[in-house]
């Protein structure tokens, strides 16, 4: 009798769970058609900083280096670095950029964190004090952006919109590239068409650090990363979240290829679970809304987990089990092959049926020893 309870109450968590995951990705498909690349053109065009932060970056910040100082910007426009500690040869790096650049790079060396801060959160802070730009676009030390980036980045900031998330992907090459590589690019994919949506449907769910952009005056009204500094991550999506509390309407998502940025994808199963443990660490400071939104999808992916284990006991559970994956793939290829045409990247799609196997217990790990558990970074 009990069991039979206990079967009933799993098989009907995981329908209620399913349903909201469901309708979810039906909202989001319907969002990702309205969304539209900005036509902002003021006149003068504003002045932009680019800020980087830098920690150990000399493997690959002469890369990024010289895809930031090549932009075709026609407003006044400068590049800012933080050097936050660095023990290797990035100082010496930094160093010989700005002599060549005098008048376009400017560095900002750190030499001590007080105790609690986010390291990446003081970084940016102050070079936002630094800087003179009215526009603020930030990247990573590890990614290429295109010529095009400042000037169809602006083009987004029209009357009112305060921040703009702009689209990060990781770069394959066919039969080259490793699997790991190239089921992190689909899933990172995912996460970007779930952001798109989200702020299509003034939701903000998630932004990407190494391309996001937003006005000074905007950051300084927020008072920047007060009552946030202490998280170590979230220099992105924790802004984003201020902004969404009272002005949902004012950011935006930017599907302009000119304005696209080239990550790094982690190499080792090591690296991406701290990564993805990170990224899940910052959820619970969002607004009630979204964190409401993110649980329901929690719950349904460990449902999902739950339920899985328990099949092997319960022909009615494997049936419910095997119903509701279908059901999430099936939600999940529609949805996703919109956003591959959106960010045109449609060659990824034989990557996704491996990624659903294990998106859900990979998502469930990472967010329970994110919340609950330690991360490493450097």
């Amino acid at each position: 009798m009990i069991l039979n309870v206990l079967t009933y109450v799993a098989i009907g968590l995981l329908a209620i769970f399913c349903v909201f995951y469901l309708w979810l990705e039906v909202r989001f498909y319907r969002a990702l058609g309205t969304v539209r690349a900005g036509a902002s053109d003021i006149e003068p065009k504003p002045d932009v900083s680019i800020l980087i932060a830098a920690r150990n970056e000399s493997e690959g910040i002469r890369a990024t280096l010289d895809s930031v100082l090549a932009q075709d910007y026609p407003g006044n426009w400068e590049v800012w670095v933080a050097d936050d500690r660095s023990t290797d040869d990035t100082p010496k790096i930094l160093a010989e950029y700005a002599a060549k650049y005098p008048e376009r790079l400017h560095v900002l060396t750190i030499t001590d964190i007080p105790e609690g801060v986010s390291p990446k959160k003081q970084a940016i802070s102050k070079m936002i004090e630094a800087c003179n730009g009215e526009i603020l676009c930030l990247t990573d030390a590890d990614c290429l952006v295109q010529p095009t980036w400042i000037l169809g980045i602006v083009r987004e900031f029209e009357p009112g919109i305060e921040l703009v998330a702009g689209h990060s992907y990781i770069p394959t090459e066919p039969k080259k590239s490793k699997v790991i590589i190239c089921m992190q690019a689909i899933e990172t994919l995912i996460y970007r068409v779930a952001g798109t949506a989200g702020l299509a449907m003034k939701l903000p769910l998630t932004s990407t650090g190494n391309n996001l952009a937003y006005r000074k005056s905007f950051f300084k009204s927020v008072n920047g990363f007060d009552n946030v500094i202490k998280i170590q991550s979230g220099d992105d999506d924790l802004l984003m979240q201020k902004l969404a509390a009272d002005r949902p309407w004012a950011m935006r998502y930017c599907i302009a290829p000119s304005t696209f940025v080239t990550t790094n994808g982690k190499e080792t199963l090591k690296e991406l679970w701290e990564q993805r443990k990170r990224w899940a660490s910052k959820t619970i400071y969002y607004t009630p809304k979204i964190v409401f939104v993110l649980s329901m999808v929690f719950l349904f992916l460990t449902m999902l987990c739950v339920t899985a284990i328990l099949s092997p006991f319960s022909f009615e559970i494997f049936i419910a089990t095997l119903i509701a994956f279908v059901f999430k793939c099936v939600g999940d290829l529609v949805l996703i092959l919109r956003g591959l045409k959106v960010f045109k990247q449609e060659h990824l799609i034989k990557w996704c049926i491996p990624v659903e196997f294990i998106h859900a217990p990979f998502t469930v790990l990472a967010v329970l020893f994110g919340l609950f558990g330690r991360f490493k970074w450097k």
